[in-house]
């Protein structure tokens, strides 16, 4: 009879679970958001949340390694974390790290601070006394940096083709190089085997990129609206563009001509396993599409149930595998990644073209439809119930989808709009088995069989720019 109980018991808690989270509940509400703009440009949303007793405080800059085609992201890197080291008011080693004590944080350091491809953040608690020392604080570290690179070391910065230490790539190619390689932009980046970057190229860089029109700052918690958004405005209102901002590169991986498959080789000799990436065209945060899409990469790449886990099963005699997909502008791309034995990469990449075929043929069924929706759903209900990660959720949304708010308050019911229908037609768009681009990196013999199933082939030397 225990044992009955515990059952009845079991099957009510998951019909409950399935009606929380079900993908037909679309009685989502997104907390309160402030919008408006100081008349430099800046952007600012606020967003009052009673329930936390602490303020989160974060800053989104539209920029990233992307803007530095000419050192391949490293003086873009580098500004950003110099930027973050010493200012006119705390010029100082470690004052930096005192005062984000002060606030609280016994490690000294923000929750969030990073720099990728298209963005960078900082963020981090405070309390709710501290508000106004805080903006104070993030003001200053953004308009008044000073660059200090202390030491006769860092007075210039030299990067070497070190294996692991500096470049994305431990056989010697630069992050943006290899992100050019499949992103067919003509990049003026040619590796070089040592940069060097004294103060005035990160004061120049900061002067014409970390700019008010380039960033937005968002506070969520427990704020009076009125008092910071006086304070915003003392602190950041009197701040003014200083040059012209220049132009994000334009980036076409001519996916959409259906030109094919394109096959780049980068002959790099000493590699133990082929690297192998196989980049699809996906649709942007803009595109009428995007929602099926992103449905359609989820049904075929999510970690445990989706199609291309069928593959890790032969993992064992093929090497490693990965997938990385990216929503943001102007990129919208997803990745497929893999160390492959050189005796295994037409038996890997024929299993990898059967797979897109099958997602090609409106093969997508109502249950793994349903499936991805409540994956999905389910990942923004999660974003919503922590300051950080709700705020980290709304800026990029926001930033990258031409700063809608009503947009990604609707995108939780236009998920569960998606039909059958439009989900296999985005499905046989990405996964087009005859078009996307294929990069080969490895010794040039190893993979030569390999290659000689493709009629086209770009070759490559690790030095050489792309074409």
């Amino acid at each position: 009879m225990y044992k009955k109980c515990n059952y009845i018991i079991l099957i009510f808690y998951c019909i409950l679970i399935t009606t929380l989270f079900s993908a037909n509940n679309s009685a989502l509400q997104f907390p309160y958001i402030e919008e408006y703009r100081l008349d430099n440009g800046m952007r600012i949303l606020i967003s009052p949340n009673y329930d936390y007793p602490t303020v989160y405080c974060h800053l989104y800059f539209n920029y990233g390694r992307v803007d530095d085609t000419l050192y391949g992201g490293k003086l873009a890197e580098n500004t950003f974390g110099e930027m973050l080291k010493g200012t006119s008011k705390y010029p100082k080693k470690g004052q930096i790290k005192e005062k984000l004590r002060s606030f609280g944080d016994d490690g000294g350091r923000f929750d969030t601070n990073f720099i990728d491809d298209i963005e960078c953040e900082i963020g981090s608690y405070f309390l709710k006394e501290d508000i106004k020392p805080a903006i104070e604080f993030y003001a200053e570290l953004i308009q008044n940096p000073i660059f200090p690179l202390r030491g006769s070391v860092w007075k210039k910065i030299t990067y070497k083709i070190i294996p692991t230490k500096v470049f994305y790539n431990k056989w010697g190619l630069s992050r943006m190089h290899l992100a050019d390689l499949y992103r067919n932009v003509k990049s003026t980046l040619h590796p070089k085997f040592h940069y060097k970057l004294k103060k005035r190229d990160l004061k120049n860089w900061h002067m014409s990129h970390i700019q008010p029109e380039k960033i937005t700052l968002m506070i969520t918690g427990d704020v009076n609206y009125i008092y910071v958004k006086k304070i915003i405005n003392d602190y950041f209102g009197g701040w003014s563009s200083s040059a012209a901002i220049p132009e994000r590169p334009t980036y076409n991986n001519n996916i959409d001509e259906k030109s094919g498959i394109k096959v780049r080789f980068v002959s790099i000799e000493d590699l133990p396993d082929s690297d192998i990436r196989i980049v699809l065209k996906s649709a942007s945060i803009n595109d009428d599409w995007y929602f099926p899409s992103q449905l359609a990469k989820t049904v075929f790449s999510s970690d445990h149930l989706g199609r291309l886990a069928t593959i890790y099963g032969h993992l064992d005699k093929y090497g490693e595998l990965k997938q990385k997909s990216s929503i943001s502008l102007p990129f919208n791309w997803t990745r497929i990644e893999g160390n492959i034995k050189y005796n295994n990469l037409s038996e890997f990449y024929d299993l990898i073209i059967s797979e897109f075929s099958k997602m090609s043929e409106s093969s997508i069924n109502e249950p793994e439809l349903q499936s991805a929706k409540i994956i999905r759903s389910n990942e923004i209900k999660f974003s919503l119930y922590e300051p950080e990660n709700y705020t980290k959720f709304i800026q990029r949304q926001y930033n990258i989808n031409g700063f809608n708010l009503e947009k990604i308050k609707s995108s939780f019911d236009e998920i569960n709009k998606v039909s059958l229908d439009e989900i296999n037609n985005a499905a046989s768009r990405i996964y087009d088995p005859n078009n996307f681009i294929l990069l080969v990196m490895g010794n040039q013999d190893s993979c030569a069989t390999f290659l000689e199933n493709f009629e086209d082939v770009e070759y490559y030397k690790q030095t050489e720019e792309l074409r």
